[in-house]
């Protein structure tokens, strides 16, 4: 298991929670491996999660930008590009 770059704690990235938590790879469907790979994942509490994927839009663009704004800041815009091939900047 690969360390968040946005998380230190197994803890909800939204709520605060620390119980019932899914893990959420920020850049899913073919990304899911790089997700993995490169740290672009969250701890959710499951509620949220399971929201997330069913109709919160606006949480899934928020949490796609401030996933690129970390990586970028770690490994360059460059880097982030040959990975995931889009911007959500």
């Amino acid at each position: 298991m690969s360390k968040s770059i946005l998380q230190d704690e197994k803890q909800c990235f939204i709520s605060g929670a620390v119980a019932e938590l899914d893990r959420h790879h920020v850049y899913a469907g073919s990304r899911r491996k790089d997700s993995e790979k490169w740290g672009c994942w969250v701890w959710l509490r499951h509620d949220i999660h399971m929201d997330l994927h069913d109709r919160n839009s606006a949480l899934d663009k928020m949490l796609k930008r401030t996933c690129q704004e970390r990586f970028e800041e770690i490994h360059g815009h460059e880097t982030f590009m040959r990975v995931f091939g889009k911007s959500w900047l």
